[in-house]
């Protein structure tokens, strides 16, 4: 099995692409015969609106310029203290040899029955979580051998309004499907679905990249229902 990781940054990211480069996980993945490691955005900014198109430029390039059977896209700042608790998930180990990818992230403020005492994580303060972050990871099933990632989201329409909010993004919100998508910070597509894609038109819908890769997943998924 061939992959393509790419690590997904930015021009003014400098600092946190060097972060990434620093890590252990870094050296494991560029040590694996099996693993090519790229960059992409490195030479170039490009505003947060834009990403889903930043997203469909790179999948066109892959699979026009580079051999895999599976594209992997990483953030730079995966590694940054916002998003601490990927650090018990994004470990070498668990995605290329144990295959324990799947999960869902529940934040501790929404809680339910099932989530029991052993399942709770507490990390300590740091830098952007002054007060420490609880959370836990729940394991979900695999949702496809052509998409794959770390943390499964399914998003209310409350949701959508607060991440605009937030975001300062300028969409209809009652035009979202509700699909389940994974979250962009780590995500595997395959080639097939790369290309598809790639090829799909320009997506109108500003800065939620990561919806939009579940978005042409689901469609992808009908149109080879389908055929076959």
């Amino acid at each position: 099995m061939k992959y393509l990781f790419v690590i997904y940054t930015d021009l003014e990211y400098k600092e946190h692409l060097d972060c990434f480069k620093s890590k252990e996980f870094y050296k494991e993945i560029s040590n694996n015969p099996n693993i090519e490691v790229m960059e992409w955005g490195s030479d170039f900014h490009t505003e947060y609106k834009d990403l889903p198109s930043k997203t469909q430029q790179m999948m066109k390039w892959c699979s026009e310029n580079k051999e895999y059977d599976y594209l992997i896209k990483c953030d730079d700042t995966i590694f940054d203290d916002k998003w601490i608790h990927y650090s018990d998930r994004l470990i070498y180990e668990n995605i290329f040899k144990d295959d324990d990818i799947e999960y869902s992230w529940k934040w501790g403020d929404y809680f339910d029955k099932s989530i029991t005492e052993k399942d709770i994580l507490y990390y300590q303060p740091n830098t952007h979580w002054n007060t420490g972050l609880m959370g836990a990871w729940i394991k979900e099933k695999q949702v496809s051998e052509e998409y794959r990632g770390i943390n499964l989201l399914k998003l209310t329409i409350d949701d959508w309004k607060n991440y605009q909010e937030d975001h300062n993004l300028n969409f209809d919100v009652d035009k979202l499907k509700e699909i389940s998508f994974f979250e962009g910070k780590f995500y595997v597509v395959s080639k097939e679905l790369s290309i598809f894609i790639s090829e799909q038109e320009k997506f109108n819908m500003p800065g939620i990249e990561d919806y939009m890769v579940g978005y042409y997943y689901d469609r992808f998924k009908s149109i080879r229902s389908i055929s076959r």
